[in-house]
């Protein structure tokens, strides 16, 4: 069983690619969007969020102490209220909630609290609709509770390198990456693939080409499941193609430069996930290993009777032992116990033995004077 810890490509490592990054247009601070209203910010796709309940609150006298979000606001003459949620300048705030109409000029803020209370001009307060302009979607997605936006996916470029294998970049005929990563790495992972090849060229500034692979990705089995085992099957039978597979074995130089072409001629190249990384023994996978999926797809059925099915993505799991050289149960410990929430790959000897994802749980049993079995459960993400 090998693991392969993911280096976060940035994008000043993604050096090119021919998948066009022309999902939707690029933010634009000066655009107010409306409701589902969809942009492209730091290489995802953003969609306005309705806004109905959120109204502009601006004042003519502000407190002493700003009011924070989350808190309720309420006129004290009026005794209707409003709760905060988020302060834009010193006599602006987005609030939500609205009981009703405040009285003009009257004192509002935080009832009990002197410093929170203001008592405003005969203008003022008043409230308005609150637009989605000149809100960048990157620093709304960053709070807790984002206002403006909510994350759709990753664009169709980068959806290789979103920590989400069921996201797929897809592209007619290839696709094409050249990733500098700037550190070491000896390990290269395709996940959730539909293509025919995978052509992997290593290249380092002084040595030149270092590695040079193709990988065939036509899993043709000779059995009656799936594959060719005759001429009839041959022209009419379904077959599978490799959908996950690792190479472990190129060289390890610093500044190499990394050219990767996913191909499907005469098809359509999709593409969930590429990792790269430095990869770890942790011991060999024994007998007895499980790996499934948990599906979220839901099933309903009315009252008629007549069932519907919503399909969602799916995560694999996997549980798997192995045999660990006592010497190394130590190392073994600390490494599972470091990684226990992080995503990693997981190889094993059986081609089937593939998965992305976090051990939930391991335990190590010393079983036997020279070696110990490490029991691992796998839960990948989608």
């Amino acid at each position: 069983m090998k693991i392969i810890k993911p280096i976060t490509i940035t994008e000043a490592m993604l050096t090119s690619s021919d998948v066009p990054e022309n999902d939707y247009a690029a933010y634009n601070a000066g655009t107010t969007y409306t409701e589902g209203d969809k942009c492209i910010s730091d290489h995802k796709i953003c969609e306005s969020l309705p806004l109905s309940d959120i109204e502009l609150l601006t004042l003519d006298v502000a407190p002493a102490i700003p009011w924070l979000p989350g808190w309720t606001l309420t006129g004290q003459t009026s005794q209707k209220t409003c709760v905060v949620v988020q302060h834009i300048t010193s006599l602006t705030y987005l609030v939500k909630n609205r009981s009703g109409a405040f009285t003009l000029g009257e004192v509002i803020g935080v009832t009990g609290t002197a410093a929170l209370l203001a008592d405003q001009g005969a203008a003022k307060p008043t409230f308005a609709t609150a637009p989605n302009v000149g809100h960048d979607p990157a620093t709304d997605l960053a709070l807790d509770t984002p206002i403006w936006w909510k994350e759709v996916s990753a664009t169709n470029r980068w959806k290789p390198f979103d920590a989400k294998v069921g996201s797929q970049a897809s592209q007619a005929t290839s696709l094409t990456y050249k990733i500098t990563p700037g550190e070491l790495f000896d390990s290269a992972a395709f996940m959730n693939i539909d293509a025919v090849s995978i052509h992997i060229v290593s290249t380092d500034s002084v040595a030149g080409v270092v590695y040079d692979e193709t990988l065939d990705l036509l899993n043709v089995v000779t059995d009656k499941l799936s594959g060719v085992y005759d001429w009839y099957s041959y022209f009419f039978a379904d077959y599978f193609r490799i959908s996950d597979i690792a190479v472990f074995d190129i060289p390890p130089y610093l500044n190499a430069v990394l050219d990767i072409t996913i191909a499907y001629a005469g098809g359509t190249v999709l593409c969930g996930g590429i990792v790269l990384g430095l990869a770890r023994t942790l011991g060999g996978s024994e007998y007895g290993a499980a790996i499934g999926i948990t599906d979220y797809s839901v099933k309903s059925t009315d009252a008629y009777g007549v069932t519907s099915i919503d399909k969602r993505d799916y995560a694999k799991y996997m549980n798997v032992d192995i045999s660990s050289k006592s010497a190394a149960t130590a190392n073994l410990f600390r490494l599972l116990a470091t990684y226990r929430a992080e995503a990693l790959v997981w190889v094993g000897e059986a081609e089937v033995l593939f998965a992305y994802g976090f051990p939930k749980s391991f335990e190590i049993s010393i079983a036997y004077p020279d070696y110990d079995v490490v029991t691992i459960e796998i839960e990948g993400l989608t």
